[in-house]
């Protein structure tokens, strides 16, 4: 089978880019001919296909001028935000992506393609092949898109209810979908998330630090926070605990950041090279902190459970609905109710003193945990691997035999 996937991001350093590159990582198994476009910049190389299956398209370059349009508007590199770009932008943007598309269509011909988010370059792809199976993959950042920018989902993204099916993360997904591009619900299959096994795995001992490590990691961002964890992590007042938060801020963020972390030698904020580094970072600590606000699925937090790691996050109901009750249950993952939510990722101001202290009683749940050096019950341990992506596009080819 021939298999074209399409990306106007990066194929890394995002839930969406990660995604994108382990599915077709994980689809070489069935001995697929796989083609890829997806956006590039600043000399970035990405080998998980042969250079010669690669349609990149450059941004910051004579061909498109400005850095890539982000699907989130704070992204872990340079980027555009779409609610900014003028129409001579948008129509250079599409005309790159036109030229690739256009060129995979008379090179490899696809039987199907994989066009990841449900934005404007799905659009584009549905009108370049329509004869082609044409599958989107939401990633909820799209959802967010429509939202916030609904005068470019009028204007561009106009024929989403023409895909021939739509992968979504979760059940609960399917209703914003189906809502918002008046795609029909029978097309939509949850799927979920995968975690990439040969990356995120237990060490084969846990080591123990005189130190209980707590980590973060995310876009250091408002929505994601981490400035709330940081004065539940200095309330604890506990001399046997540190705290890594890994990202990358932007100049806003940094200076923020640095504010909240002033004169606290046990907070450390650093970045890593790829998903390799991550995953043995990741088993370096002990226990996870995801209080995001927002998150489509939460994928980092399956991640660290599969690393070994306890973890503590906010209520993502795509998260719990995937992982289930038989892991909810074991303690592994301890939940923390979401404050009222505004403008998708804003939290009520009065909400968060109520917040701060029940991510606090979670926090030291864990901890307490850590201290008595429990490790998981081997069901549980199993339990967390059908979450990878080797039994996630297992699913995904089972699905692909029978719609081709």
């Amino acid at each position: 089978m021939k298999i074209l996937h399409v990306l106007a991001q990066l194929p890394t350093r995002t839930g969406s880019g990660v995604y994108y590159s382990n599915m077709i990582e994980e689809f070489k198994k069935y001995n697929h001919d796989q083609r890829a476009i997806f956006a590039y910049q600043d000399g970035y190389l990405w080998d998980v296909l042969a250079e010669e299956h690669q349609y990149p398209v450059e941004f910051k370059s004579e061909e498109l001028s400005f850095p890539i349009a982000g699907m989130s508007d704070v992204m872990p590199y340079e980027n555009t935000l779409y609610s900014q770009m003028t129409e001579d932008m948008i129509g250079a943007w599409k005309k790159a992506f036109r030229k690739r598309l256009e060129k995979a269509k008379v090179e490899f011909n696809p039987d199907i393609i994989f066009a990841h988010h449900l934005w404007i370059l799905t659009s584009l792809v549905r009108e370049i092949f329509p004869d082609t199976k044409v599958i989107g993959v939401c990633h909820n950042t799209d959802l967010r898109q429509a939202k916030m920018n609904p005068h470019l989902l009028d204007k561009y993204v106009n024929n989403l209810h023409q895909l021939d099916y739509v992968f979504s993360i979760s059940d609960q997904q399917k209703d914003e979908i189906e809502e918002i591009y008046n795609i029909d619900r029978n097309k939509i299959i949850a799927v979920g998330g995968g975690y990439n096994q040969k990356i995120f795995y237990p060490p084969k001992e846990k080591a123990y630090s005189d130190k209980i490590r707590l980590v973060f990691c995310a876009k250091i961002d408002p929505s994601k926070g981490v400035y709330e964890l940081i004065e539940v992590y200095k309330s604890l007042g506990l001399d046997d605990v540190t705290l890594d938060i890994i990202g990358s801020p932007n100049e806003e963020n940094k200076k923020k950041l640095e504010g909240y972390i002033q004169g606290d030698p046990t907070i450390r904020v650093y970045n890593v090279r790829d998903q390799v580094a991550l995953g043995e970072e990741l088993r370096e600590k002990d226990i996870f902190i995801m209080p995001s606000f927002y998150e489509g699925l939460g994928l980092m937090a399956i991640e660290s459970l599969a690393c070994g790691l306890y973890v503590v996050t906010t209520e993502i109901e795509a998260l719990m609905t995937l992982l289930g009750e038989e892991i909810k249950t074991s303690g592994v993952i301890k939940y923390v109710p979401l404050p009222r939510i505004y403008d998708t990722d804003k939290p009520v101001k009065e909400d968060l003193p109520a917040f701060r202290e029940n991510l606090k009683e979670a926090i030291l749940s864990q901890i307490g945990k850590i201290r008595q050096k429990q490790e998981f019950e081997k069901r549980i341990e199993d339990k967390i691997k059908e979450f990878s992506w080797e039994g996630l596009v297992n699913k995904m080819n089972d699905i692909l035999k029978s719609i081709v």
